[in-house]
């Protein structure tokens, strides 16, 4: 009998206690990774973040080694600093430290991997570290150039364009540079594949953002007819952008043709967002949850007003998985395979989107058949564990 492959697994913050997207792809490809390999896991720390061997990672990774991240003004000079003397990303430079590498250098001689997995595209500063022998996987949670690039058209500040086209030029290099020096890329959707073939990458595999279809499940026991739910944290800017646009272009028009519609925004809270005045009453800031669950099977309908991103959102696949009918802008579920009308609503301007919602929330018939079809979707296509066997067939061959 052949021994299992080994992997040593590198994040860029723990993947367990999954609530973060990235955290809950990089917990998904690693529990189905550790099904048929022997996964060690390399974790950068944040503030808070403790390695336990008993959790459900500890339970699932052979070995878990952490570094803790310096998260303060003097870290963030000194990594700006470091980044311009050594011409890269800033990004970059925050997360691939010298304590980093050192410990990474330290677990290539202990587990003597066959494959590093790195999970973000900053880890992609680690590959002049790892000897010829050792394939690499490059996993890339979205085309970060290209978010760069998004990002840049929302910035007013004359400084923080500067800033911006800087990182945006050093970004691209660095994104090319690691494409072409890996083995094996990651996309989160075939549109990300092209994309990232378009840079260089020549293994590309479209590895989606997935859920366990067994634990979210539809549940309309207790349905608020008229409450719309949006999942995600402010800290991530196409979340803070599309939110305030929602709430101060789309909301208003909403209230005027029904006036007892409201909002529940569930996610990391900060940086704040201000709530308009005149849909104030009507929106409930719900910030962390334990379970969000409840929330989206008890809401109407899951709304995604996002106009900026790359990958696949998360909150789109959530939603299909626990039958949920979603009103989304084009890009806020770009990449998901959906049809407008049969498995989600789209809607690109303030008054599409408004009139998508009301129509939606007045015809059970609409929802009900969304509903239904979008269930279905998730357990054909998005359930991990459809998602690891082609994981498993992808690793076995490296």
């Amino acid at each position: 009998m052949s021994k299992r492959k080994k992997i040593l697994f590198v994040s860029a913050r723990l993947p367990f206690p999954a609530i973060e997207g990235h955290q809950i792809r990089a917990f998904g490809v690693l529990s189905q990774l550790a099904k048929e390999f022997e996964v060690h896991l390399l974790s950068i720390l944040r503030s808070g973040e403790v390695v336990n061997s008993e959790d459900d990672l500890g339970l699932l990774c052979s070995s878990i080694k952490g570094v803790a991240l310096d998260n303060n003004i003097l870290s963030d000079f000194r990594a700006g600093l470091s980044g311009v003397i050594k011409r890269q990303p800033l990004v970059v430079a925050k997360y691939v430290t010298s304590n980093l590498k050192k410990e990474f250098l330290k677990q290539l001689e202990l587990i003597k991997p066959d494959i590093v997995h790195l999970d973000l595209l900053p880890l992609a500063g680690l590959i002049g570290l790892i000897p010829k022998n050792i394939k690499i996987v490059l996993n890339e949670h979205n085309i970060e150039s290209n978010l760069i690039q998004q990002k840049l058209l929302t910035l007013d500040s004359w400084f923080s364009k500067k800033l911006y086209q800087r990182e945006l030029k050093q970004l691209t290099d660095f994104e090319r540079s690691s494409c072409k020096s890996v083995d094996l890329v990651l996309a989160c959707s075939d549109q990300d594949v092209i994309g990232l073939k378009a840079l260089g990458a020549e293994q590309v595999h479209c590895i989606p953002n997935g859920v366990d279809a067994e634990r979210l499940k539809p549940n309309n026991t207790n349905k608020l007819e008229k409450t719309l739910v949006f999942l995600g944290g402010m800290s991530w800017y196409p979340n803070r952008l599309g939110i305030i646009w929602f709430l101060e272009e789309v909301f208003p028009l909403i209230l005027k043709l029904d006036p007892d519609v409201c909002l529940q925004i569930i996610g990391n809270p900060e940086p704040w967002v201000t709530v308009p005045e005149g849909v104030k009453e009507n929106v409930e800031k719900l910030g962390f949850v334990d379970d969000f669950i409840p929330y989206v099977q008890n809401s109407a309908l899951m709304i995604v007003p996002l106009n900026v991103g790359s990958g696949t959102r998360l909150k789109v696949v959530e939603g299909l998985a626990l039958g949920k009918c979603i009103v989304s802008t084009t890009k806020g579920a770009e990449g998901v395979g959906l049809t407008h009308g049969k498995d989600i609503l789209f809607a690109d301007s303030p008054h599409e989107f408004a009139e998508q919602v009301i129509q939606a929330i007045q015809s059970s018939n609409i929802i009900s058949d969304i509903e239904l079809k979008a269930r279905k979707i998730a357990e054909e296509k998005y359930d991990w564990n459809v998602i690891g066997e082609n994981l498993y067939n992808i690793y076995s061959v490296i």
